[in-house]
């Protein structure tokens, strides 16, 4: 890391420092106050920037993991900041260095991308609606398809690709090919989410592998 970036980095740690000690001065009130510690992209940047300096400080060092950035919302957190995380690294396919962060106060939502590059930097960049309908649509889609695994294995069996019609067409997803497997085979179900936000709309691919044994687990995994 270079002089002028390391500098950059320790005054922002000492920033996230000052904070800490200057809160725990206040009124519980002036604690809580939206006003006071509301999210923009700089206080994300001071997470961000936590996150990151726990990964490059590590022995060896590492590129920022999930861990690291919600230890870095937990120390946030504990001064009385209304920034949640809506989505960590690894959370959401095809974008594996981003997470999302929200504003309980003003609900505006704000993304950092963590580098897999170890000493590289986390930016603020914008976030792609593909990602943000994948978090927003994905968690009914999963619950719809356990409740299919179960129901078939309350009759003892495996899961058909008749049983996940059953369950999965009244969603906000659409099927892309009618699932046709048989109890016992498994299968990669493809699934099409279609969403409107800021005025965009968007069409995204999410694809769920459907488990051969009984009361299996199905898991999401890369489209082909």
């Amino acid at each position: 890391m270079t002089t002028h970036r390391r500098r950059h980095h320790i005054d922002r740690i000492k920033a996230l420092v000052v904070l800490v000690f200057t809160v725990a001065l206040t009124s519980a009130t002036a604690l809580h106050s939206p006003l006071a510690v509301a999210a923009n992209s700089s206080s994300v940047m001071t997470v961000a920037d936590y996150a990151f300096l726990t990964a490059n400080h590590a022995r060896p060092p590492h590129a920022v993991t999930a861990a690291d950035v919600a230890n870095a919302v937990a120390t946030e957190l504990r001064i009385g900041s209304t920034l949640t995380l809506g989505f960590n690294v690894d959370d959401v396919m095809n974008y594996p260095r981003l997470a999302l962060f929200v504003s309980a106060a003003t609900f505006k939502e704000i993304c950092v991308d963590f580098p897999a590059t170890v000493g590289r930097a986390p930016m603020v960049v914008s976030c792609p609606i593909q990602a943000l309908t994948q978090w927003q649509l994905l968690p009914s889609l999963m619950n719809q398809s356990r409740y299919a695994v179960a129901a078939a294995a309350a009759k003892g069996r495996a899961v058909s690709g008749a049983d996940v019609v059953r369950f999965l067409k009244n969603g906000d997803y659409t099927f892309l090919h009618a699932p046709s497997f048989r109890e016992g085979q498994g299968g990669v179900v493809t699934f099409t989410m279609k969403m409107t936000l800021n005025s965009m709309s968007t069409t995204t691919r999410v694809c769920i592998h459907y488990p051969k044994t009984e009361a299996g687990i199905p898991v999401q995994v890369l489209c082909k």
